[in-house]
């Protein structure tokens, strides 16, 4: 009898330890730019080199002097410096999967609107995401969020 308890107790520990899987690795996380990259991947987001200027891609949306938007390629941006620091105090936050501006950030768009685009002729609209969820699904969150500022500088005629 003891042996029989023997084998039915090495049994389920076999069972137990062969349930349990091995960490598996995530796939397709977006990379987080500055951030650690044994973590979050590596890479630039947007085509964009380390000094900020934009450098071949993608599509973009451009406003051209008489506020019709277009959408054009990011090569349009290309050798264009980002002043990002400009714009900072202007980020426009979004709840989670919602890709509606909130009643408390359309100041900012309001004054990325009065100001800024009044003295440039393109602007360059990012949308980001945080690491959670694949590649696919943070590009398509951060493209809906910038459509939403987009759409909405265009209501205020810029």
């Amino acid at each position: 009898m003891t042996s029989l308890k023997q084998v039915g107790l090495v049994l389920v520990a076999l069972m137990a330890a062969t349930s349990t899987g091995c960490k598996t690795k995530p796939k397709n996380i977006t990379p987080i730019p500055g951030g650690n990259s044994s973590v979050a991947g590596s890479g630039s987001l947007l085509g964009r080199d380390s000094s900020g200027t934009v450098n071949g891609g993608g599509d973009v949306v451009t406003v051209d002097q008489s506020g019709n938007i277009g959408l054009s390629g990011l090569d349009e941006f290309e050798n264009m410096l980002m002043d990002r620091d400009a714009l900072a105090a202007q980020t426009v936050y979004f709840e989670v999967d919602r890709p509606e501006i909130h009643p408390d950030d359309l100041g900012k768009v309001e004054a990325v609107a009065g100001s800024w685009l009044r003295t440039h002729k393109k602007g360059l609209i990012e949308g980001h995401c945080d690491e959670r969820g694949t590649e696919e699904y943070n590009r398509a969150w951060g493209e809906r969020r910038a459509l939403s500022v987009r759409d909405a500088l265009s209501g205020l005629g810029k």
